[in-house]
């Protein structure tokens, strides 16, 4: 019979990890807002690891006018909300966005390719929008 200390000690097997791809801009396209909530939203649950990757245009969520753009909110909500709760914030932008975005935003969160394709690789679902 499980005790209550038994009940209450943290899972040992690890989560399992969402990868969420975003290609869509932000500044644009209203389903980059709507798939950083759903992140937001599962991460919450704290059942899974959640981590995002900001393709391309999509990193301009990261930039200093995100709050400015069309559903700015989810992004300054809910980008923060996923970092508190253990998952990542990547981002894979093109040359313009690159220039839009801070150099320390660059640095603390690009990725390249491989390690796109490793997060892909490790977890049990990938989603894109």
């Amino acid at each position: 019979m499980d005790t209550l200390a038994d009940k209450l000690k943290p899972d040992a097997k690890p989560k399992r990890k969402v990868l969420i791809i975003i290609d869509g801009d932000p500044r644009t396209n209203p389903r980059a807002a709507e798939a950083v909530r759903l992140a937001g939203g599962v991460c919450v649950w704290e059942q899974v690891e959640v981590n995002i990757v900001l393709h391309h245009a999509a990193a301009h969520a990261l930039g200093e006018a995100a709050a400015d753009m069309p559903e700015g909110k989810m992004y300054t909500q809910f980008l923060p909300m996923i970092r508190e709760k253990g998952g990542r914030v990547y981002v894979m932008p093109d040359d313009q966005t690159m220039e839009a975005l801070d150099t320390e935003v660059i640095l603390k969160n690009h990725l390249k390719e491989p390690a796109l394709a490793e997060l892909a690789a490790e977890a049990a679902i990938v989603i894109r929008f």
